[in-house]
Order: structure tokens, then C-alpha cells, then sequence
């Protein structure tokens, strides 16, 4: 037959109606996604657009939420819908997730980051001096301060900075708290991804570990990269050495039909198979590797525990908590990891940070035991009694913290009313309340331990929402037979949320619920992660007024500042808020005044200023004033009238002054005391009449417990024969090595 033709002669095109794109996206499922993108991209320019007009000397009590816009706030709730919305979708699309992921750290995490001109929290620029200091030196002071007893982490980005030249350390600060979180994302996708749980739980849990992040810990420090250290230490144990063995917990022989009487069907029989019958893991098989992979990994993991313990405190501690939890609820194969472990971190204390516990035993060991005393240091002791709105900011942080305990624990009942057995979540979850055990860690062992616990909180959180198992929510939900009823809920026809753009069998309950948390989340972040930042911004007037100081001469530098502490208090301040020691550090001491109650009398100021001779400065920051005000209820014009009582004063003269900082020194100051720069101590290491039996018996006792582990690796489940000889060399030397540790700490603290 002739095709029909146009009078010119052309065939006539067939034109497709527009209704078939839209059916197209429909039948595909994209249509669902890009209502979604385009309500994460209405939701991102919400958050960022109205910032242009943010007046950050306006700041309350309340922190940076009392000057956002109330667009940027309903940007970052927009943001939250988004995000839960697309775990509605018939699957995950991963660009649209990790992108979402990405934005979030950018705009929660970095938000402070855009808006002020200069790194903020003044502990982050003491560390930037820690790393001058190393790099200027080539040695380190443990007499000059405690966290010199682990340098490594300042040795390491003092090494890095002056490899590829970079001179300046303050865009290494600034923009560090992003680098640090989205590198978090890397080790727990290794730890998400061996979860028995479906997609959409593991990808709530990241969301979770993102949003509810709000300890502030992620800055240039060594606890930021010792966390990541400690994450992916986690994922090794988990990808790597996990039991083969750790599959459906079977009845034992106790509780057969054949062994007991099936009549014992009472409340406690009821309640014992709850707990200990048999169950599905909730983790999945471990995947199969090789000999040397495993070796490498082993040597890693060793490498991870050693660098820790050579730039942190506390995690080690959490580390070996960590790898023995696993041991002991067989959900690791390298039962004397933790072995190796503790011997490193006693070696690492006995040997290289005598200058941190000599003749220091009670302030350092005083807490262990003290749970309650420690609980309530870090928590009601941290509530301010002086600031209503600080008050109100430190509650919601513990009202925040309750949240995602409380959902845990309800996800943690959800997996189990399933039988799913989460020992690695509880593991993660519960380990680290032991650190309260050890003590208040200056106050703050709370935040540390809600820190480490956020992993396992987020996931078990997440199991809240979504507890089943891997499968459900995967590729058969594309089976008909298994899609929920299309008829909403009453309640969500109600709240209009059946209009939403979500496939028929999509978990609504679930997503609603989990949108309300994360509403709650999220504003609970921006209220608590920037609560503090009146106070701990750091303006460039008080970088401009540490170097006035430093810039007066070569010799040291006595700083007298104004504190509402008496001096020498339990707790009471060491230095001013500004970003103290960032270079030079040395050469600074800090000589604290208690404020007196009318700001014109400065007299304290003037005695002060005379004891500490010619190398005196008095210096006063906005920040500081804002702290003292918040703290310890000191008029809010108090710094005001305080400039103006100094600047009359005949006795001083002005150094530098601008609305962020002002220095001052006396114009004719004493000629003694001359102030003198200490000289670096280097490394206080120690000897006793043993310590050179230690020195020989720790190598030989890490090489005996590492080819012990070794070994292990190349050995069947069950077949330990084959380690007794190293088991039984390792037992004199274990105890010979513990003598010394003992024998070294009798005599020097």
C-alpha cells in the first residue's frame, strides 16, 4: 500500500501524544524520583539563598539558629522530607541518596564554616599551634601541656603541611569539619553494607549518623581522626574477620522437645526463649577472603590500634571494647586482638607519657569506679546555671541524645519480636557507656560517649522504621502480589500525605513516623551544634590581637584576662576565649582575674598587670565577654563598660582595639619579674630499675602474640592445637611485661 504523502511530497511524521512521556515515567518509576529531586533542589535553595542576609552580631544565647532566616529553617525541613521521602521510592536511587548525604554535611556541618571569615572553636587554632610548635621544633613538651603525651596526630599533619607546602593553617581548619564527616561515609558503608536489613534502613541509618552528629568533634583534632581510625576499625572486624560460623542461632540441647517437658510454658520459659532462642543474624554471611588478604588486614588493623593510641586518649579504650565485644558474642575470629591491643596501650602509657601521670595518679585514676560521680559532671554539670537560653540549648542536647536512645532501644525490640539477633548493633550501641566507668574526661565523657555510640544508635534507630531483614524491600517488591493496599490511612488522608507521590506499596507509616523524628533531628541540630557560637566564633580581631601580643618582642608573653572563676577553682578556666597558642605557643602563660562586680574597677587588672612585669598584656574579646556573660550572669554590658574604664585608665595604653578585641599594657611597667621562654623538654620517658627488662620483653611479646594471630588465620574453625607453643611463650613474657608496667608506675606517680 502507498504511503500517504504530503502535497509537497514528504511523508507525514508521526507525532507521539504528550501523554506518553508522562505515562513513560510513570511506568518506569522515575516520575516518583524526580519529585523528589526537585524537592531536594527547592529545598537546598531555600536553605542557602537567604543566608546573604545573616547579621551574626545579632546572636543571642540561643547561637546561630537565633539569626537564621526562618526560610533557611524551612529549607532544612524541606531538605528532611526530601531525603525520607525518597526511601519511599520502589528503589534506592543511589545518586539521588549520596547526593542528598553530601548536601546535608555541607549544610548542617558547614554551615558556621560559610558564615564567619575565620575557623571557629579556639581549641581547633591551640592545635594548629601543637602542629606549628612540632614543625618549628622537630620535638615535643610534654611539660609544656598533657596532649603533647600523644603527638601523633600533630607529628602527622605537621609532616603532611610542610610536605606539600602549605604555610598557612587556617584554611586547613576551616574547612576540615566537612573533609572529616563525609570521610566518615566511607568506613560505615563498610559497616552498613554487612547488615542484614533492608536497603532502606541502612540508608537512614547513614542519614541518622549524619544528622544526629552534633558533638562538634569533627574539627582539626586528634579525636576527629581517631574517630575515623575507630570507624574503620569497625569495618575491617565486620568485612573481614567475622565468625563463618554466625549463622541461625539453633536450639541447644536444653531446649529440645526431647530433653524438656513441653509443658514448662510459663512466663520466665517465655521469656528465656525470647532472649536466648533461636534467632536469624543480623548481620549477613561473611563474604570469603583470601590468606594474605586477611594478613594485610591484620597487620592494618594493628597499625590502626597503634597510630590511635599514639594520638588519642580515650580510643583505645573504645577500640578494645569494641573488638572484645565481638570476640566474646563470636562475631570475630581474632580472639587475641584485643590481647595485642591492651599491650600496646599499657606500653604506649607506661613508656611515653610518664610527663601526663607522674606524680599525677589522683587526678588521673581518682575518677575510675565513679560512674555517678562522672555522669553528672558531664551531664547536669554541664548545664548552665546562669543563662536561661544556654540552659535551654544544653537540655534540648540531652533531650536530643534521649531521642535516638529511645529509638534505638525500639528498634532494637522490633528486630527482636522478628528474632534477628543484632549483637554487632548492641555491641556498638552499648560498649561505650563503659567509658564512664573511667572519668569525667574534663567534663565532657558524655559527648564522648553519645560520640561513639552514634553508630550503633543510628542503625538500631533505623531498625525503629524499617526492622526487616535484607529481601524485604528489595528487588521482589516489585511483585504485584506483594505491594500494600493502595487505600491510604484514614490519618494520612487526613494530613493530606496520600497525595504524595509514592508507589502504591511504598511503607507510609513507616516514612510518616520517620519524617516526624527526623523534623525533630534536625531542628534539634541547628539549635544545639551551633549553640554555643557566640562564644566560640572566632572574629579576625582576636587573631589581630594574639599577634599584637606576640609581635611586642621576642621574649614570653604573660596574659591577664578577666574570668567569673575564682582562680584556681576546681574547673575554673585555664584561658581566655580567642584562639590562644596558634603559633609561638610556648611563649604564652595566662594569669586569670576574677571579675569584680562594678566593671570600673580595675584595679585587680592594675595588680595583675604589675606582677607579671614587662612581658604583661591584658587582652578582652567579644567572645570571652559573651562566655563570662552566659556562664557566670555578668551584666550583658559589662565588656562595654570594661573597654571604657580601661581606655580612661592613665596607667595603660592601648595596644589594639576594635569591636572584636582590645589589648592593653601599662604604660610604664615594672622591670622584674623579666619573663623567660622555656625551653622544649622533648620526650619524658623514665627509668626505673626494671625498665630495661620491659624494653626487651614488650618486641618480643608484640612478635609472639602477632604470629600467634597469624597463625590463627591459617587454621580451621576449632583446630587451636597448633597455638599452645605460642600461647605457652607468651605467658612469661605477658607477666614479665606487666611486672615492669606495675613496677614503673609504683615508683614514678
Amino acid at each position: 500500500m502507498a504511503t500517504p504523502c504530503h502535497p509537497q511530497g514528504e511523508a507525514l511524521e508521526t507525532k507521539t501524544p504528550p501523554t506518553a512521556i508522562t505515562a513513560s515515567l510513570r511506568a518506569s518509576g522515575r516520575r516518583p524520583a524526580l519529585i523528589v529531586a526537585a524537592l531536594f533542589v527547592v529545598g537546598g535553595l531555600l536553605f542557602w539563598l537567604p543566608l546573604r542576609g545573616v547579621r551574626m552580631e545579632a546572636m543571642n544565647g540561643y547561637g546561630l539558629i537565633s539569626v537564621l532566616p526562618i526560610a533557611t529553617l524551612a529549607g532544612a525541613a524541606v531538605l528532611t522530607v526530601a531525603f525520607l521521602a525518597s526511601l519511599g521510592l520502589r528503589r534506592p536511587h543511589r545518586v539521588l541518596l549520596i547526593a542528598q548525604l553530601l548536601f546535608l554535611i555541607v549544610s548542617l556541618h558547614g554551615l558556621a564554616q560559610f558564615l564567619e571569615p575565620y575557623a571557629r572553636f579556639p581549641t581547633a587554632w591551640q592545635h594548629a599551634g601543637f602542629i606549628e610548635f612540632i614543625a618549628r621544633t622537630h620535638t615535643i613538651d610534654s611539660g609544656l601541656d598533657a596532649r603533647f603525651s600523644w603527638p601523633g596526630f600533630f607529628a602527622l599533619i605537621a609532616f603532611i603541611t610542610k610536605a606539600i607546602g602549605q604555610t598557612g593553617i587556617e584554611p586547613v581548619l576551616h574547612w576540615t569539619p566537612l573533609v572529616i564527616e563525609a570521610l566518615y561515609l566511607v568506613p560505615l558503608y563498610l559497616i552498613l553494607r554487612t547488615m542484614n536489613a533492608t536497603w532502606r534502613a541502612k540508608w537512614l541509618a547513614a542519614w541518622l549518623f549524619v544528622v544526629a552528629d552534633w558533638v562538634g568533634q569533627d574539627y582539626l583534632s586528634p579525636q576527629a581522626f581517631a574517630y575515623l581510625l575507630y570507624l574503620f576499625w569497625i569495618a575491617i572486624l565486620l568485612n573481614w574477620f567475622r565468625a563463618a560460623d554466625g549463622g541461625v542461632r539453633r536450639e541447644g540441647r536444653r531446649r529440645t522437645a526431647e530433653t524438656r517437658r513441653p509443658a514448662r510454658t510459663g512466663p520466665l520459659w517465655r521469656a528465656y526463649a525470647w532472649l536466648f532462642g533461636p534467632m536469624e543474624p543480623g548481620e549477613l554471611p561473611p563474604r570469603q577472603t583470601g590468606l594474605w588478604e586477611r594478613t594485610i588486614l591484620l597487620l592494618l588493623l594493628v597499625l590502626i590500634f597503634a597510630v590511635t593510641t599514639a594520638g588519642h586518649q580515650l580510643t583505645p579504650f573504645l577500640l578494645l571494647i569494641v573488638a572484645a565485644g565481638f570476640v566474646v558474642l563470636r562475631r570475630c575470629t581474632l580472639r587475641g586482638l584485643p590481647i595485642i591491643g591492651g599491650v600496646i596501650f599499657a606500653a604506649w602509657v607506661s613508656f611515653m607519657t610518664v610527663g601526663y601521670w607522674a606524680g599525677h595518679a589522683d587526678d588521673i585514676f581518682g575518677g575510675v569506679g565513679q560512674l555517678g560521680s562522672n555522669l553528672g559532671s558531664s551531664v547536669a554539670g554541664r548545664i548552665s546555671q546562669s543563662s536561661e537560653q544556654l540552659a535551654q540549648v544544653q537540655q534540648v542536647r540531652i533531650l536530643l541524645a534521649l531521642l535516638l536512645a529511645g529509638l534505638a532501644g525500639i528498634g532494637f525490640l522490633r528486630r527482636r519480636a522478628r528474632r534477628i539477633d543484632d549483637r554487632v548493633a548492641l555491641v556498638l550501641f552499648i560498649g561505650p557507656f563503659l567509658s564512664f566507668g573511667l572519668q569525667s574526661y574534663g567534663g565532657e565523657i558524655a559527648l564522648r560517649v553519645f560520640f561513639f555510640i552514634l553508630p550503633g544508635a543510628a542503625l538500631l534507630a533505623a531498625y525503629a522504621f524499617f526492622p526487616e531483614t535484607a529481601g524485604a524491600g528489595g528487588p521482589q517488591d516489585d511483585d504485584p502480589r506483594r505491594r500494600r493496599p493502595a487505600r491510604p490511612s484514614r490519618l494520612a488522608r487526613m494530613a493530606g500525605l496520600s497525595r504524595l507521590p509514592w508507589p502504591r506499596w511504598a511503607p507510609r507509616p513507616a516514612i510518616v513516623a520517620a519524617t516526624a523524628c527526623g523534623l525533630a533531628i534536625v531542628g534539634g541540630f541547628l539549635v544545639v551544634r551551633f549553640g554555643n557560637e557566640k562564644f566560640e566564633q572566632i572574629r579576625p580581631g582576636d587573631v589581630r590581637a594574639y599577634d599584637v601580643m606576640l609581635n611586642q618582642g621576642t621574649g614570653a608573653v604573660n596574659v591577664v584576662w578577666l574570668t567569673g572563676d575564682a582562680p584556681n577553682a576546681p574547673g575554673a578556666s585555664a584561658t581566655p576565649i580567642m584562639p590562644w597558642g596558634y603559633r609561638d605557643m610556648e611563649r604564652f602563660s595566662y594569669a586569670p582575674v576574677t571579675a569584680a562586680a562594678d566593671p570600673a574597677d580595675i584595679s585587680r587588672i592594675i595588680a595583675a598587670l604589675n606582677a607579671q612585669g614587662p612581658g604583661g598584656f591584658f587582652v578582652t574579646t567579644r567572645g570571652h565577654e559573651a562566655f563570662v556573660q552566659l556562664n557566670y550572669a555578668i551584666a550583658a554590658d559589662y565588656g562595654d563598660r570594661l573597654r571604657a574604664a580601661l581606655n580612661r585608665a592613665p596607667q595603660l595604653r592601648v595596644l589594639y582595639a576594635d569591636p572584636d578585641a582590645a589589648v592593653y599594657a601599662l604604660r610604664r611597667p615594672p622591670p622584674e619579674p623579666v619573663p623567660t621562654v622555656p625551653r622544649p623538654q622533648g620526650l619524658i620517658f623514665g627509668s626505673t630499675p626494671w625498665t630495661p627488662a620491659g624494653l626487651v620483653y614488650l618486641p618480643v611479646l608484640l612478635g609472639v602474640l602477632l604470629a600467634r594471630e597469624l597463625r590463627r588465620l591459617s587454621l580451621e574453625p576449632g583446630d587451636y592445637r597448633r597455638l599452645r607453643p605460642l600461647t605457652v611463650l607468651s605467658v612469661p613474657l605477658f607477666v614479665g611485661f606487666l611486672a615492669v608496667v606495675i613496677e614503673r608506675f609504683i615508683n614514678m606517680a
